[in-house]
């Protein structure tokens, strides 16, 4: 009698699941193929993705525009010129501030402080990210006092050095934005330009800590109340604050900028100044690691289904195992 192998109970229940039988072998066969044509897809979306890094890598060095246009192409910017940095000249509309948030820094709850800026060669606003401040620091008269309210609340035409920055969209997941709020869970940049009347263009302040004394000489050169409010500051000095005087003693030394002078953060924090974000690409690319999964999924499948496929080989059939067996059972008792 010639010995066959497998169990006869086994190879009995397995004669009863050939519908399961025939779906799992499907998925054996399946998963190859599809860990494969991922794992292809894996390849390309490192090549898009290391061009997107080296691209926006360029912009952020590439020297900043000096000027820009009257009339702005948001696709344009949005797809060519992320990280790319800029200078302006304008005023902010306080009047429209928004806050995104909260924000958690350095253990502090804050917010990111949005504000329109108007550009001074007539186009549309622009929205610029002008950084963290503290929850306490929210509504502008706390920050208008102080001997950094001018960079707190910077006044009359000022020039800022910002980035364009290409945001992500807001998922349908994630909850709509109430109509008319300052306060944005999520960044929405086409709900946050139309509540502002801006252009749909999002930017954000580069990381610095220096004084700014220009800020001063635009807040003197255009309001014309000022130059009487000194007046009469320099004839009645004991009338000033002592944060009044420090204001009022850098203005009429603003042009001896000191290039050099920093301010400590925290200094930022107490008063109400818009911490920036620092320069650097954001962009997490882990598709290669990605694409090496994919492949040892097809190749250790791929290995299971030529070993399956010859143990299958082994029996033609569950069914004539069965038989057989059955018909060597009835010889040793016949």
């Amino acid at each position: 009698m010639v010995s066959i192998p497998g169990n006869l109970r086994t190879i009995a229940h397995q004669s009863k699941t050939p519908v399961f039988r025939k779906v799992v072998f499907g998925l054996m066969v399946a998963m190859p193929v599809v860990a494969f044509g991922l794992g292809c897809w894996q390849v390309q979306r490192l090549k898009w993705k290391t061009d997107l890094i080296a691209k926006c890598e360029n912009n952020l060095a590439a020297p900043p525009f000096e000027e820009l246009p009257e009339t702005l192409n948001v696709a344009v910017i949005n797809n060519e010129f992320d990280y790319r940095r800029f200078k302006c000249k304008g005023h902010f509309n306080y009047e429209q501030e928004m806050f995104l948030g909260p924000r958690m820094k350095d253990g502090a709850v804050g917010y990111l402080l949005v504000t329109p800026f108007v550009r001074s060669n007539g186009g549309k606003p622009i929205l610029v990210e002008r950084g963290w401040i503290s929850k306490d620091k929210v509504v502008p008269s706390t920050r208008s006092s102080g001997y950094l309210s001018y960079l707190a609340l910077p006044k009359g035409e000022i020039e800022i050095e910002a980035l364009f920055r290409n945001m992500p969209q807001k998922s349908n997941l994630q909850f709509d934005h109430e109509p008319g709020a300052k306060l944005f869970n999520v960044i929405d940049v086409p709900a946050m330009a139309n509540q502002s009347g801006s252009l749909p263009v999002y930017c954000q302040m580069i990381y610095d800590l220096s004084d700014h004394l220009e800020y001063l000489r635009g807040d003197s050169n255009n309001n014309t109340s000022n130059k009487f409010s000194n007046l009469w500051n320099s004839l009645f000095p004991s009338k000033l604050t002592p944060e009044a005087k420090d204001i009022a003693f850098k203005a009429q030394h603003s042009n001896d900028t000191d290039k050099t002078l920093q301010y400590q953060e925290f200094e930022f924090v107490k008063e109400g100044v818009p911490i920036a974000a620092k320069p650097t690409i954001k962009f997490s690319n882990n598709h290669l690691q990605y694409l090496i999964t994919w492949f040892g999924v097809s190749f250790a499948s791929t290995v299971l289904l030529i070993y399956s496929t010859w143990k299958r080989k082994q029996y033609s059939s569950a069914d004539k195992i069965l038989a057989k067996k059955q018909k060597d059972m009835k010889d040793l008792l016949y």
